[in-house]
């Protein structure tokens, strides 16, 4: 399957909407079944690598259910030129269940494989980050 640089730039945009929208499954369906997820550096506890299209799925239905809203705000999106590469720059704002305010800025490096999610490195402040992986349930 062949795509262009706009489509995967709506793809990015669209992964936002989901995740805004905590419409995990929805958003699961972006994904390429040998994805991987980089956060390069992630808070305790969370990790830096997670594998696989199911591996992430599972691991974001639990990450979105420990938040009451969440938004996303995009405020640029760089598809580049004579490649599969989206950067988007976004701000998230968000309510965990405990109520407990989180906001940080991110910036998400997009690769694409048939039109779908391949890989996704993202780049925020993990100390803001911690405040949501210490509330997440424990094994």
């Amino acid at each position: 399957m062949t795509t262009t640089v706009t489509e995967n730039a709506r793809r990015a945009v669209r992964f936002f909407e989901l995740l805004s929208a905590k419409d995990v499954d929805s958003w699961g369906e972006l994904w390429h079944e040998d994805a991987r997820i980089t956060v390069p550096y992630p808070a305790d506890g969370f990790p830096e690598v997670i594998e696989g299209k199911d591996t992430i799925v599972s691991g974001f239905r639990t990450l979105m259910a420990n938040f009451r809203s969440f938004q996303a705000n995009l405020t640029a999106v760089y598809p580049a030129a004579d490649s599969d590469a989206v950067v988007v720059e976004y701000r998230n704002d968000a309510t965990l269940m405990t109520g407990t305010s989180y906001t940080n800025v991110n910036i998400a490096v997009f690769r694409f494989t048939d039109g779908l999610i391949s890989e996704y490195h993202d780049y925020f402040d993990p100390r803001r980050f911690q405040t949501v992986v210490d509330a997440l349930p424990r094994d």
